[in-house]
């Protein structure tokens, strides 16, 4: 395919929510989302071979069904509040990336995948940090 030379029109969407199809999982409204290797959208998880998707919109459970048999709304935008895995809850956390631990944890520590999830804007208290996920959901 070449480059085009005229005007075309690119279909544009609205990309503050997006539905991914879904792994045979179950995955709760609030938690964080991954994409795994085989381009569904599970539970969040410290893998290598996942990326980070954005935060569920809704609880869709598909854990009775195959892969791609339901669709679930993600947030890629915003701030939202999580468990903070480093359990330092300092006000210098704030402007730190943080890393995916499990689908309700965040660290800024090193992780085996080091998979980013947004960065904190706001420490709440020792277990819990706010973090803005622009820009860092798929």
């Amino acid at each position: 395919m070449t480059a085009t030379t005229t005007a075309r029109e690119s279909k544009r969407k609205d990309g503050a929510i997006i539905c991914y199809p879904m792994a045979n999982v179950k995955i709760p409204k609030g938690a964080l989302v991954n994409i795994n290797a085989s381009g569904y959208a599970t539970n969040a998880s410290d893998t290598a071979s996942e990326t980070f998707a954005g935060v569920a919109y809704e609880t869709v459970d598909n854990s009775g069904g195959s892969a791609g048999d339901i669709g679930i709304r993600v947030q890629t935008t915003g701030t939202f509040v999580f468990v903070d895995g480093g359990a330092n809850g300092a006000q210098t956390d704030v402007g730190v990336g943080f890393h995916i631990v499990d689908n309700q944890t965040v660290t800024d520590a090193a992780t085996t995948a080091n998979i980013t999830a947004g960065f904190a804007v706001e420490s709440i208290s020792a277990t819990a940090v706010r973090i803005r996920i622009d820009r860092y959901a798929a």
